[in-house]
């Protein structure tokens, strides 16, 4: 047998022994093997479902050809450059090619019964030529077609246009126009600025005021180091030869397309660091019950491990053969979540996103999932089988059987599982609580009667300022005559929807002080503060008159504090460097709130809507009504339409506007909310089992107690103190921690919340509490039902 052995991989041959020996075992257990298949299918299909969301909005590849070969070129820090810029970096002949694209553009698209807003690509002729994107049917434009061609996407398509397959050729009406449609792009199609991100259409034009986000195509052989290094040169050589008062930002960068920076990603990255995490707990919990389920099996093959030992097998052997069952439990909840975390994928692709932009998920599990489903299920296999598998050599090995020690171990998981759920729970209940109090804020404007309707004018009609100025006002004298219409304004932005941030250096001009400022801008017309209901603390509000002859101005009270100091504002003049013409302070309002409702005041400016050379062809208008906002929609839509039918218009109640200023407490209030639901769930599992088992254990015990005159309240309170023993231990190890982790959630809370909150503590102590005593439910009545003389033959 020696010599044969010689001849064998016994390592490998044994394990496959072990791997037969566990599923015969396993199969006479279904209740054991179900149980811990829905607690590691559960764990590893959460956490597998949510590493697809962050590889699919954070890592998603662009549908491009060759993707290593493209670079994504930046100016002087910025994300877009001027067109200009871009063609000049395309002659530069320093790439293969070079093209520029804008995301965040609209378009009008008149269906023949009205006229929608969608979402457009604005890009170079030469965009598909340099990207290689794909399409489903048809082509993408090249130079030699005309700008009135586009190419669709497919849910667009779809939605839209009935999925039609003889779509080619035929044309659609965009911004007044006729559009001949070339192309329509795949479902899966992903676009460079990647989360997610999927414009209704695609054009081959671009406004001369747009921004272009600039990719280039490197030369065969160039490297994305080498084209670093030589920027420095190329720009220095283009600002030389640009006119003088024009002069490239000669501070250029490349780096790969989609790449991830500033603080709105490391944002996202930080909530999916946070969502992992907490889901990564979830499936510590479902692993802690797995083990306790394993050491209440190992107690009772106490006798088959003594034996086996007994004749002499090797304690690694016995190891070896108890966690290969781990391991086949593993893998088949591996399985078993990597199709929870398709069936999530699958529904949040039909699911509509909340999102003002079109959003469409296209999570498709890669190799990348696939590993990090095989890595959990070798993780849960270590972590739910080794200190069982340990624990049940140790205990065969005494002639003692000594039981307490097994009996300890099971106890102390279940106090590891307590403390990991407080945890999760405690985030939770943050989130949901921070929800809850960002609800109750005011954004400092009424949202409860007012509408907002957002305008865009076809621009071949509106290209002078003059035009869309005219336009404001026969649309604001429109939406007055509505009967129910208290006020009517038109506005630049309106908070929540829009913001325009200005930097500049301010000059007043009674002291000479030179101040750096930073504000949120905005131009409106009359009645604007009356419709928003913003109060004028001082001074006066716009009038009619204010058309540009004294640049008047009105700004916030945290501008007046942070500016002007102690100086009286109204009457104030000063000097904007932007446009190096003086304004004056007209009034005073009170701030509100511009993109966020958790964000502290800022400073504010608003100049007429009159005032401004105003080319731009998107504007937003508000209504107050003196009635239901809601039941005023159809009139407001009708009145605009009836000054520009050609306009696309978007008409809601100001509450549903702004409710995407809470959607990131939402999303963070549900996933958490259900991540927690769900490590409660599993807590009390676990809080069952060690309670059921101990009054199995202690029956004969408890049989003994009754005989001699014990009460049901004494047997009532020795199961109701090891509960109150195990949830104290759990709750002071899980606060200890939660002390120290969730303080980066701050970040995520509105002003007046942090992460310390005790509300929260309390909260999530009081459910741990009321979940143990129904977990103890079931072990508490099994164990008043002894039967003394029974108990005393119970083993």
């Amino acid at each position: 047998e020696q010599a044969f052995d010689l001849w064998r991989f016994n390592a490998l041959e044994n394990l496959w022994r072990d791997l037969r020996f566990a599923v015969r075992d396993l199969a006479r257990s279904r209740a054991f093997v179900l149980t811990a298949l829905v607690s590691l299918g559960l764990g590893i299909g959460l956490n597998t479902a949510i590493f697809s969301l962050a590889m699919e909005l954070l890592f998603s590849q662009p549908s491009v050809r060759d993707v290593q070969s493209l670079a994504y070129i930046r100016q002087g820090g910025n994300s877009h450059m001027q067109p200009s810029v871009v063609d000049e970096l395309r002659r530069s002949g320093m790439f293969e090619d070079v093209a520029g694209e804008t995301e965040d553009s609209f378009i009008n698209y008149d269906n023949g019964s009205e006229t929608r807003q969608i979402y457009a690509l604005e890009a170079t002729k030469n965009f598909f030529t340099l990207l290689g994107a794909p399409t489903a049917l048809g082509r993408g434009w090249t130079e030699q077609d005309p700008d009135d061609v586009v190419v669709l996407n497919a849910p667009f398509w779809r939605a839209k246009l009935g999925a039609r397959p003889d779509i080619l050729g035929k044309t659609i009406r965009l911004d007044g126009r006729l559009y001949t449609v070339l192309g329509v792009l795949p479902d899966d199609y992903r676009t460079l600025i990647g989360y997610g991100y999927a414009p209704d259409v695609l054009i081959p034009r671009y406004r001369q005021d747009t921004m272009l986000a600039a990719y280039a195509r490197l030369k065969p052989g160039m490297s994305l180091g080498q084209l670093k290094a030589a920027l420095p040169a190329l720009g220095a050589r283009l600002n030389r030869e640009f006119p003088p008062g024009n002069e490239l930002n000669n501070h250029l960068q490349a780096t790969p397309p989609n790449t991830r920076m500033g603080n709105e990603d490391l944002t996202v990255d930080l909530f999916f660091a946070v969502l992992l995490l907490a889901v990564g707990l979830v499936l510590l919990i479902a692993c802690i019950n797995v083990a306790n389920l394993f050491l209440a099996r190992a107690s009772v093959r106490r006798q088959e491990i003594s034996i086996r030992l007994a004749l002499g097998a090797s304690r690694a052997r016995l190891l070896q053969q108890l966690l290969a069952e781990s391991l086949l439990l593993s893998l088949a909840g591996a399985v078993l979540g990597f199709g929870i975390a398709l069936a999530a994928a699958r529904a949040a692709a039909a699911i509509p996103m909340p999102f003002p932009a079109p959003i469409r998920l296209h999570i498709s599990p890669d190799w990348r999932v696939a590993a990090y489903a095989a890595f959990l299920a070798l993780l849960s296999a270590v972590a739910c089988g080794l200190a069982p598998a340990w624990q049940a050599v140790r205990e065969s090995l005494s002639a003692g059987m000594k039981r307490q020690r097994g009996m300890r171990m099971r106890r102390s998981l279940v106090v590891v599982q307590i403390a990991v759920s407080f945890v999760v729970l405690v985030t939770a209940a943050l989130f949901v609580h921070n929800l809850l109090r960002g609800s109750a804020l005011s954004p400092g404007f009424d949202v409860r009667r007012t509408i907002r309707a957002e305008v865009f004018l076809p621009p071949a009609a509106y290209r002078e300022s003059q035009s869309v100025n005219a336009y404001a006002n026969r649309a604001v004298n429109a939406l007055r005559s509505i009967p129910g219409v208290e006020f009517a304004a038109a506005a630049r932005t309106i908070p929540f929807t829009d913001s325009s941030k200005y930097g500049s250096m301010l000059q007043f001009s009674d002291t000479g002080e030179r101040r750096q400022a930073f504000f949120a801008w905005n131009a409106v017309t009359p009645d604007y503060f009356r419709a928003m209901s913003i109060p004028v603390l001082r001074g006066r509000a716009f009038t009619s008159r204010d058309r540009g002859s004294a640049m008047a101005v009105v700004v916030n009270d945290v501008f007046v504090k942070q500016y002007l100091g102690a100086r009286d504002p109204v009457g104030a003049t000063f000097v904007w460097t932007a446009a190096k013409i003086p304004y004056t302070i007209v009034g005073v309002v009170r701030a509100t709130k511009t993109m966020t409702i958790g964000e502290d005041p800022r400073p504010q400016l608003y100049e007429p809507l009159a005032q401004i050379q105003n080319s731009q062809t998107r504007l937003q208008f508000v209504v107050r009504a003196a009635t239901l906002p809601a039941a005023q929609l159809t009139a407001v839509r009708k009145a605009l339409r009836a000054v520009e039918p050609e306009a696309g218009i978007q008409v809601e109640t100001m509450f549903s506007a702004i409710d995407f200023a809470f959607l990131p407490s939402q999303i963070g209030a549900a996933l958490m909310g259900s991540v927690g639901a769900l490590a409660l769930i599993l807590a009390i599992a676990g809080l069952y089992g060690i309670l059921a088992f101990s009054v199995a254990r202690r029956t004969r015990e408890i049989g003994i107690r009754m005989a001699v005159g014990a009460a049901p309240r004494d047997v009532t309170r020795m199961v109701l103190s090891e509960l109150a023993r195990l949830l104290a231990l759990g709750t002071a190890a899980g606060f200890l921690v939660s002390a120290f982790v969730t303080r980066p959630l701050s970040l995520f809370f509105v002003p007046g919340m942090t992460a310390a909150d005790p509300s929260s503590y309390a909260a999530v102590i009081a459910v741990l509490a009321a979940t143990g005593a129904l977990a103890a439910l079931g072990p508490l009545r099994r164990a008043l039902r002894v039967d003394p003389l029974r108990s005393l033959r119970y083993e």
